[in-house]
């Protein structure tokens, strides 16, 4: 039994007293309020008693006590939110949150409020077309998915006015159309003088019978998917109407061969006539039924004396 106790009593208190002394340094290391250096010398006194396990617990302590002594960081914390101290570092953290919030709360809670352009901040050259995309539904579908992503309106219109600014300098960017504009320059002379209605019709028989005129080339000859591309990027204006209906004169009459017409002299003449006296067997057309429409038969009237002089 003696000898048991002399073995493991042996670090705290052996006959010289140094175990006392020890103990003694131990306490006054803790009480000067050292950790590292308390735990460190609990750890040198579990060594030199042979005990592992004490060695072990001491030299955790010294760790833990080595770590607190630094500001806490947060696992992913990026160095720009890191301060010298934690006080530092929580006010960095405030100032970030902070911008978050600011960002957010630039979000609109409705789409439409990625419409609202300031017109009159931005290039003169793109002014209409700002004021276009308010109804264009294209950039509807833009504008919901800057909302979904928290951009915010005025990131998404300095964009937007990049964009159209660089294709202006760039000479590719086409004035704004008018529709109104453009089918008040297809109202042909002989229907000014009627109600607005008939003046409608009008323009309508015009613009369908250079839509005809293509769709005939077509059948003649003409691919079709060229055919389409030319309607596609001439009916929406006046000036494109107009092309097709220079081109019809030229290559359409009575007296005339037709370019595309195949094998025989005004092949493609008598096709346009065929087309045109089909229009004219409608009930629009007949002065005695009661759906008669004057301006559609006027203009059509107009169609015939203009490719062939005569009915």
């Amino acid at each position: 039994m003696k000898n048991l106790l002399e073995k493991y009593l042996h670090p705290f208190c052996n006959a010289d007293g140094g175990g006392g002394a020890g103990g003694g340094g131990a306490a006054a290391a803790a009480g000067t309020g050292d950790a590292a250096g308390g735990a460190g010398g609990a750890a040198a006194a579990g060594a030199e008693g042979g005990s592992n396990e004490a060695a072990a617990a001491a030299a955790a302590a010294a760790a833990a006590a080595a770590g607190s002594g630094g500001p806490y960081r947060p696992q992913g914390l990026p160095d720009t939110m890191f301060g010298k101290d934690d006080r530092e570092t929580m006010d960095k953290m405030a100032t970030a949150l902070n911008g978050y919030r600011q960002r957010d709360s630039a979000i609109p809670d409705k789409v439409e409020a990625y419409n609202a352009f300031e017109i009159d901040k931005a290039p003169e050259a793109i002014q209409p077309h700002l004021q276009e995309l308010a109804k264009d539904p294209l950039f509807g579908a833009v504008a919901k998915v800057a909302m979904a992503e928290k951009v915010p309106p005025a990131v998404l219109h300095k964009l937007t006015t990049a964009l159209y600014t660089q294709a202006a300098e760039a000479g590719i960017l086409e004035a704004p159309l008018d529709p109104a504009k453009e089918r008040a320059a297809l109202l042909p002379d002989g229907a000014k003088a009627l109600p607005k209605a008939q003046q409608d019709a009008a323009i309508d028989a015009r613009m369908q019978a250079n839509e005809d005129f293509v769709k005939l080339m077509v059948q003649h000859g003409l691919p079709k998917d060229v055919g389409e591309h030319g309607l596609l990027m001439l009916m929406d204006t006046a000036k494109g109407n107009q092309l097709i209906e220079f081109f019809a004169s030229k290559m359409t009459g009575a007296d005339k061969a037709a370019p595309f017409a195949g094998a025989g002299a005004g092949a493609g003449a008598a096709d346009q006539r065929a087309a045109l006296r089909a229009e004219m067997a409608a009930p629009e057309m007949d002065p005695q039924h009661p759906k008669f429409n004057r301006a559609a038969y006027d203009a059509l009237d107009q169609k015939y004396q203009k490719l062939f002089g005569s009915k």
